[in-house]
C-alpha cells in the first residue's frame, strides 16, 4: 500500500504543479502591450498627415487607404529609438505649421505640407539634424509599408506566387510550362 500512497502524493503532486502553470497569470512586466498606440493622440493626427504628404490619394488608393499609420504605429511599439525620432520629428513639422500660420499640420493643404517637408531636407547639414533624420526615416517606412501592403502591390499588378514560384497558379499569358 505505500507505493500506491507515494504514486497518489507525486500525482497530486504534478497535478497541482501543472495546474499553476497553466492557471498563472503572466509577469506584466514582461508581456508586452496589446494596445499598439506608442504615439499621443495629439500626434497621431499630424502622423496621418505627414503619410498622406508622402503618398497621397490621386486616381489610386493612397497610404491612408492602405493602412501605413497603423503599421508605422506597430513598428514604433518594438522600436524606441524609431519612436524617439518620431516624437521629435512630429513635434518639429507640428511647429512648423504654426509657423507658417495654421493651427496644425493636419490643416495645412497638400503643398503645404510638401513645403513643410521638403524644408526638413534643405541645408547642407540637414541630413544629420532630426527634421532630416526624421523625414529620411519616415519617407522610407510610408514606402516600405505601403508597397509591403495589398493596396500598393494592386496597384502596380503584381502578383504574389501562391505557393511558391516554381510553379503558378494562373501562369501569365504566353508563358509556357514549366521546364522539369
Amino acid at each position: 500500500m505505500l507505493p500506491l500512497r507515494a504514486g497518489r502524493r507525486a500525482f497530486l503532486g504534478c497535478l497541482v504543479w501543472a495546474s499553476s502553470l497553466v492557471f498563472r497569470r503572466p509577469n506584466r512586466a514582461f508581456a508586452q502591450s496589446a494596445v499598439v498606440d506608442p504615439v499621443d493622440l495629439s500626434f497621431r493626427g499630424t502622423l496621418e498627415a505627414v503619410v498622406d504628404a508622402i503618398v497621397p490619394r490621386d486616381r489610386d488608393p493612397g497610404a491612408l487607404d492602405a493602412g501605413v499609420p497603423a503599421r508605422i504605429f506597430a513598428h514604433l511599439s518594438t522600436h524606441p529609438e524609431a519612436l524617439r525620432l518620431y516624437r521629435v520629428g512630429l513635434e518639429l513639422v507640428d511647429r512648423l505649421a504654426h509657423q507658417a500660420g495654421a493651427s496644425s499640420f493636419r490643416a495645412l493643404d497638400g503643398p503645404e505640407r510638401e513645403r513643410i517637408l521638403s524644408s526638413l531636407a534643405s541645408g547642407p547639414d540637414s541630413a544629420r539634424q532630426p527634421g532630416g533624420e526624421f523625414l529620411a526615416r519616415v519617407r522610407r517606412d510610408v514606402l516600405a509599408f505601403y508597397w509591403a501592403s495589398e493596396v500598393g502591390q494592386r496597384i502596380v499588378g503584381y502578383r504574389p506566387p501562391l505557393s511558391g514560384y516554381p510553379d503558378y497558379a494562373d501562369p501569365p499569358s504566353g508563358a509556357g510550362s514549366p521546364q522539369r
